[in-house]
């Protein structure tokens, strides 16, 4: 019944030629890493593996919120870089709070975080940062209508006949205090 809803009001949005307004939740977009990016057990391992326990390094535990124009993504981050010596690993190793932060832009295509910040107040960050910049810097982005075809494919599978996302563009992207607000054009097509 939700998705029947939805897909009027989506092909109400198109016929009235009006732009469509989507508010994202900080927290949903939290569920969302979790479960599609942080993909091993809740972790997402930028060095090593689960069985590591010496040398490896992770996030985990995203939390998400804005400062200004900018998204800012905080993770737990856990990492150890040490060496086994005599069956002991030695070498430095912690957890601390990193955070990734951009302003987010919409081009070709593209939903992505422009002008990326690595920062952490953490004595070992300088440590782990290239890591973390390395490993993070080309995930920031997304390619925004084949996500969205995801969800499309969901009222197809419901009955609705063929549902495909055949334009997107995003005009604007707000940050408010608990959500996104993305201002887009669109169009959606069903077909028998």
């Amino acid at each position: 019944m939700k998705a029947t809803v939805f897909l009027l009001f989506l092909l109400h949005m198109q016929v009235a030629g009006a732009a469509a307004k989507l508010d994202v939740a900080y927290a949903s977009v939290e569920r969302i890493l979790t479960t599609r990016f942080l993909t091993e057990g809740g972790r997402r391992y930028l060095q090593g593996s689960p069985e590591d326990t010496c040398a490896y390094a992770f996030i985990q535990e995203p939390r998400v919120s804005a400062l200004g124009e900018r998204l800012q993504i905080r993770f737990l981050f856990a990492a150890r870089a040490g060496t086994e010596v005599a069956g002991r690993c030695v070498g430095p190793g912690d957890n601390f709070d990193i955070v990734v932060s951009g302003v987010p832009s919409y081009r070709d295509g593209e939903l992505f975080l422009d002008a990326l910040r690595f920062e952490s107040e953490h004595k070992l960050f300088d440590v782990f940062s290239k890591l973390i910049e390395r490993q993070l810097a080309p995930q920031m982005k997304i390619r925004a209508k084949p996500y969205i075809e995801t969800y499309i494919a969901e009222l197809t599978a419901l009955g609705a006949g063929r549902v495909s996302l055949e334009t997107l563009s995003l005009q604007n992207i707000e940050l408010g205090a608990s959500s996104a607000v993305l201002e887009a054009d669109f169009l959606i097509k069903v077909q028998p």
